[in-house]
């Protein structure tokens, strides 16, 4: 019916041209600039729906339990890799790390004792007891010998015997544990001493490294540069280990998603062209399929792939809506207008072809298919268009049906001012 239409306001602005410039009459023509409809291998495409997705999404999470004294982000915050978005109280956190400290500063020390060997001071010490206790011993000696020569010649009784043997015995005891002590003053500590010592402040630095870890925790940092999407917590919360924070989405560089059917998977491949438009935004980009999605939607036998798009200054956010033109189809020749010669109206899309009339050059609307967008240029199909024809890119939106207009050639660049 636009076809029709068209054709029907063609042929009337023609006729109503003729008659006016047979009488002299003919309004001006309208300047504008064209280029002609190229023909150009290009691959078939199909043109589905998608959305912006971030990078990287997280739920940021505290990793010790605690009360959030400052939450110093908001929804909308940009941070970066490292800054702090959230602190909790660190009381009991230091205090746990200044006894774990304590208690590794004595085992190092006992330790160190250890290494060191006996104190000159001891090892004397240790030899003077043995002495002594010698000399104990040689004199009970002495005495358990004497009582034994009366004992033969019965001049001692039972008890003083009796209690000369036991004291020298005691006397042997005391100079063999003596001895036991200068030996092992003289050796010094025994290498199982030594490995438990060290084992003990092993496990005491591992400690400390904990206790340095969770007071260290007590700020949670943003894993990555993002955006704040939501938050999850407040100030004077109570937040529980794995507690969420906040949730933190990387926009540096997006991905448009768009689902494609499974006949277009050979051709809509990685790496292949693809073209997304953000109506939104007004913005039509050409980019590379980056990755397909190896699991396709049970109920409609689709596949996901992905475009990424760099996104400086963040105006691409996720959750936008956008069109994706992927490939479909094996390449063919296709006819290809500038992007500025499409006009868009509730009733579709048209282009404005130059053709020759009575008195001059006429513009003629064209209505329009699109399909793939391929370096500044989109495909069209239209009725009797052909390469080469003259189609207007710039002024058309000045056009509102078949009128006269003068073709100009493109202004050349201002000379620079001395």
């Amino acid at each position: 019916m636009i076809r029709s239409f068209a054709r029907i306001a063609a042929v009337t602005g023609i006729c109503l041209y003729s008659a006016l410039a047979a009488l002299g009459q003919g309004p001006p023509g309208t300047p504008v600039q064209a280029s002609p409809i190229i023909e150009r291998e290009v691959a078939a495409s199909l043109r589905v729906v998608g959305s912006v997705r971030a990078d990287r999404e997280a739920v940021v999470a505290s990793e010790v339990s605690g009360v959030i004294v400052e939450l110093s982000v908001d929804e909308g915050t940009a941070v970066r890799q490292g800054d702090v978005m959230c602190r909790l109280d660190d009381t009991v956190a230091r205090l746990l790390l200044d006894e774990a400290r304590g208690r590794l500063a004595s085992l190092r020390a006992t330790l160190a004792e250890l290494r060191n060997g006996t104190r000159p001071e001891e090892l004397r010490w240790s030899e003077a007891t043995a002495l002594e206790a010698k000399a104990m011993l040689d004199k009970w000696a002495f005495e358990r010998e004497r009582v034994r020569r009366l004992d033969e010649q019965n001049r001692s009784n039972p008890k003083e015997v009796h209690d000369t043997e036991m004291e020298y015995s005691a006397a042997e005891r005391r100079y063999a544990q003596a001895q036991a002590r200068l030996d092992m003053a003289r050796k010094g500590p025994r290498d199982e001493e030594l490995d438990r010592a060290a084992a003990d402040v092993a496990a005491q630095e591992a400690v400390v490294a904990r206790r340095e870890r969770d007071l260290a925790k007590t700020q949670v940092r943003a894993p990555f540069d993002g955006l704040v999407a939501a938050k999850r917590t407040e100030v004077g919360q109570w937040i529980e280990e794995g507690g969420a924070v906040c949730e933190l989405v990387a926009v540096d560089t997006v991905r448009i998603r768009a689902d494609v059917p499974e006949a277009a998977i050979p051709f809509a491949s990685v790496g292949a062209s693809a073209t997304f438009e953000i109506e939104a935004l007004q913005m039509s980009e050409s980019g590379l399929i980056s990755r397909v999605i190896p699991r396709a939607n049970p109920a409609a036998r689709t596949f996901p792939i992905e475009i990424d798009v760099p996104n400086p200054g963040a105006r691409l956010l996720p959750g936008m809506f956008a069109w994706v033109n992927a490939p479909s189809g094996p390449p063919g020749k296709r006819l290809l207008v500038s992007k500025d010669a499409i006009v868009s109206s509730p009733r579709g899309k048209t282009i404005f072809v130059v053709r020759p009339g009575p008195a001059g050059q006429m513009a003629l609307p064209v209505p329009v298919r699109t399909g793939l967008e391929v370096a500044g240029h989109v495909e069209v199909q239209g009725e009797g268009l052909a390469a080469g024809d003259l189609v207007v890119n710039r002024a058309n939106e000045r056009l509102f049906g078949p009128q006269p207009v003068v073709v100009q050639e493109r202004p050349a660049p201002a000379a620079k001012a001395e």
